[in-house]
């Protein structure tokens, strides 16, 4: 395999990245300093980048589908497959993906940023199911002030037709911001929460899963955990 492709697909160091280091003689492959762009490489080769404390043994199983990626999402994409109607949020991964990857909680086609993304199908009912209550955090804004004495009937719960819609905890960041974390996940959750109550969420953001969030991965971009 190329050692550019690897790295950028492990490590997520772009070609850009990729070119300086090779221009600066930081890469070096079983002790050896890279000077070539199409190096190859072999599974069990050492590869180290001082630079960037990079020190790992290549593993060609993990090298270009790595079990579990954070990936940024922009708003207006859909979390499917395929969408007969509208663009999924596949289409601005490497194409060979979609058939790689699965999606752990979706995220409506209106709401955006941190999604996990796995190569391993078991892991999303191992993170999915009820009885994991793992934490989700998410940034949302309305379209009016909050009134903050409805803040104990949300916790308590909020009742929406047959499902029972709950939340861990409502706080106040700016403006008409509020930060929620749940430990569940119902279609629409946060959404119809605020509908019951007479408000609109006019953007909605998840921040973090779990102990995964986006630290400063721009939209569009993924890399792996």
């Amino acid at each position: 395999m190329i050692l550019k492709d690897y790295l950028q697909t492990t490590f997520w160091i772009s070609r850009r990245k990729f070119t300086a280091l090779i221009d600066a003689w930081n890469i070096f492959v079983n002790n050896k300093k890279i000077e070539s762009y199409k190096e190859q490489i072999n599974e069990w080769d050492i590869i180290k980048i001082p630079q960037i404390k990079i020190d790992t043994i290549v593993k060609t199983n993990n090298d270009k589908f790595p079990t579990l990626l954070i990936f940024n999402k922009p708003i207006w994409y859909t979390c499917s497959k395929s969408d007969k109607y509208n663009k999924t949020f596949y289409e601005l991964l490497p194409k060979e993906f979609k058939n790689k990857y699965y999606y752990i909680w979706r995220l409506d086609k209106d709401s955006h940023w941190l999604m996990l993304l796995t190569s391993n199908p078991k892991l999303v009912n191992e993170f999915e199911h009820p009885s994991k209550e793992i934490t989700k955090i998410y940034l949302i804004e309305l379209d009016k002030p909050f009134d903050w004495e409805l803040k104990n009937k949300i916790l308590s719960w909020i009742k929406e037709w047959w499902e029972l819609l709950r939340t861990l905890s409502v706080k106040k960041e700016w403006n008409n911001k509020i930060e929620i974390i749940l430990n569940e996940g119902k279609k629409r959750h946060i959404r119809r929460i605020f509908k019951s109550l007479w408000y609109t969420v006019t953007d909605l953001k998840r921040i973090k899963i779990w102990s995964y969030s986006l630290w400063t991965l721009k939209e569009w971009e993924y890399k792996t955990v």
